[in-house]
């Protein structure tokens, strides 16, 4: 017997943002404050949006506290680096692709906000996951990513050693150009083209992809979401540096450990009541 789907709140009040650097993402954000405004929702515009908020009238500038859903005009990378901003608040995100490959996207202005307006979408709890970087017992930085942080080499020379643990555990030291440390919801991204596993994005687990690694027997492993996974810093010839997402990066060095951890706040998605993965899967890989 099916479980009914929870009910949600009905949507009233919805923010835009976007990645002005994509093409036609002006045109996509002054369609969605028009469709949105006709269909009776409030709109508020994120504050990167400032430069064209006097010609998206009626919009306000700035994401009220009582928001119920977010849209991001963009690829995937917009959703993380919207996700990332607002991952405090925790508002439902939904993307209208301005992208091409992509996981995260719904589509076009016209179903977003049919589906706002109907109440037909469900909310995702995607996982996070928690880094930080450390020397000896000092926290040096700390991030939060959606995706994936990947150790990696900068420099020609890029073969780095790097000692792998898991929950105090030694898995174990491997020569490489880098690993990835993903959630399910990035298992579809870098660490996919690595050769990483494609895990369903609800899940909690933890997945870990060696970026070319010098041994063959070394394969990529998934990791409950309870462990840390921590990764030392044994050479690195030519510099390394830990990135977050993709956009964001700390350089690292010999005396420096990443520690990643779940992070207990969560990256809510709002999708279609009939969200399919595998038909995504089937259509995107």
């Amino acid at each position: 017997m099916t479980s009914p789907k929870p009910a949600f709140p009905a949507v009233r009040c919805v923010a835009i943002a976007a990645n002005l650097e994509k093409e036609n993402s002006t045109e996509l954000v002054s369609e969605l404050v028009e469709r949105l405004d006709q269909a009776g929702f409030t709109v508020s515009l994120d504050d990167e949006l400032a430069p064209l908020a006097r010609n998206l009238k009626p919009a306000s500038q700035g994401v009220p506290d009582a928001c119920d859903a977010l849209i991001a005009v963009g690829g995937d990378g917009t959703i993380l680096k919207v996700a990332r901003r607002y991952v405090d608040r925790e508002i439902p995100i939904v993307g209208v692709k301005g992208g091409r490959l992509g996981f995260l996207t719904e589509a076009t202005p016209e179903r977003v906000v049919a589906l706002l307006r109907d109440g037909t979408f469900e909310i995702q709890r995607r996982m996070r996951i928690h880094g930080e970087v450390r020397a000896a017992s000092r926290a040096l930085s700390t991030f939060s990513a959606l995706n994936d942080f990947v150790v990696h080499s900068t420099g020609y020379s890029r073969m780095v050693r790097l000692r792998v643990e898991v929950g105090g555990k030694l898995l174990r030291e491997l020569s490489a150009d880098g690993l990835i440390v993903a959630t399910p919801t990035g298992s579809t991204a870098y660490s996919l083209s690595a050769g990483g596993p494609v895990v369903e994005p609800t899940l909690d687990a933890i997945i870990l992809t060696p970026l070319n690694p010098h041994t063959m027997s070394i394969r990529p492993l998934v990791v409950d979401a309870t462990e840390t996974v921590e990764v030392h810093v044994l050479a690195a010839p030519s510099g390394l540096m830990v990135t977050v997402d993709g956009q964001e990066g700390v350089e690292l060095d010999v005396s420096h450990r990443v520690a990643v951890s779940r992070d207990p706040r969560v990256t809510k998605l709002l999708v279609s009541d009939d969200y399919d993965f595998f038909a995504l899967l089937r259509e995107k890989l």
